[in-house]
């Protein structure tokens, strides 16, 4: 099982030889391919073979790279590697509407709970009112239950005045955190021969990505929590070490499927459920996350 998430942040060459990833910057470093769910390379100077991108794609290593502002802007994805592609999209395409909506409540109410739950950790007493909202939403939160638990949730968390449309250094973090989280649904998504765009209640015309948008909501707190405790008004920036620790999360410890995961196997495990769902026309099949305390993941 692949367990190891590479942060590239000093120049290097990246290459494959005997199905390991080569890194040679001063020395070098060999890892073996299937030990790795993801490579961030953040710096500019970095270069990568040909070779390299095909056999990281065709193992569904997730590879991130960043644009000038050191903030991922691409992840590769697998095209192809499903066997039963076609029978998985009219699965897909074939998911009822009340399937649907009652697909979007379970993701929310779990979301809303998380948020409620993240509150508490930090000892916010707003903490109660998400929980109360958690109870009220409906199929489809045909009465916006999301959207009310936020503007209570990001005030509680970060203080009067913020806004997730401002340029504060807290939204930095969370969009590089959500960022990765969403790269690594995408190539889940992609892996398990799902169509990217086809959201459950995103559906946006121009975002190709409308179903991870849709499987990331319950995760988010994850990152959120992070930043509330490691991020502050007064830092100027994103540094490195708040680069790679957000990176890291992905080997934070989650509750799912009566069981403890990595976080990156978590995504992949919700993924998974979701295809159930589409084949079975059933929500109940749906596995969302449990937020606990940041705890790395260890492997037995």
């Amino acid at each position: 099982m692949a367990f190891r998430n590479i942060y590239i942040e000093n120049p290097a060459k990246l290459s494959i030889k005997n199905q390991q990833l080569v890194i040679k910057q001063d020395e070098e470093y060999q890892i073996p391919v299937d030990d790795i769910q993801s490579v961030m390379i953040e710096h500019q100077q970095c270069s990568i073979t040909i070779p390299t991108i095909s056999y990281l794609a065709e193992n569904q290593v997730a590879l991130f790279t960043c644009d000038e502002r050191h903030l991922p802007c691409s992840v590769l994805l697998p095209l192809g590697n499903h066997s039963r592609k076609l029978q998985i999209l009219s699965y897909q395409f074939g998911l009822q509407k009340r399937t649907k909506n009652r697909i979007w409540k379970k993701i929310i109410q779990q979301k809303i709970i998380n948020q409620g739950k993240c509150l508490a950790f930090n000892k916010k007493d707003e903490s109660e009112v998400l929980f109360s909202l958690a109870n009220r939403v409906e199929e489809g939160d045909r009465t916006f239950c999301e959207s009310q638990a936020a503007q209570i949730y990001f005030l509680a968390l970060f203080g009067e005045g913020f806004n997730r449309r401002h340029d504060h250094i807290q939204n930095a973090a969370l969009n590089y955190g959500y960022s990765i989280l969403r790269g690594v649904l995408a190539r889940d998504i992609c892996a398990y021969g799902l169509e990217p765009s086809i959201g459950v209640f995103h559906r946006n015309e121009l975002n190709p990505f409308n179903l991870a948008d849709d499987l990331i909501e319950p995760f988010r707190p994850y990152i959120d929590l992070w930043v509330a405790k490691n991020v502050y008004e007064e830092d100027l920036m994103l540094t490195s070490k708040m680069k790679r620790e957000l990176f890291s999360l992905l080997f934070t410890k989650v509750p799912i499927d009566e069981g403890h995961h990595s976080l990156a196997n978590a995504l992949k495990k919700m993924t998974s459920s979701f295809t159930a769902c589409c084949r079975n026309n059933s929500a109940a099949l749906l596995k969302v996350p449990e937020l606990m305390k940041l705890q790395a993941h260890e492997y037995e």
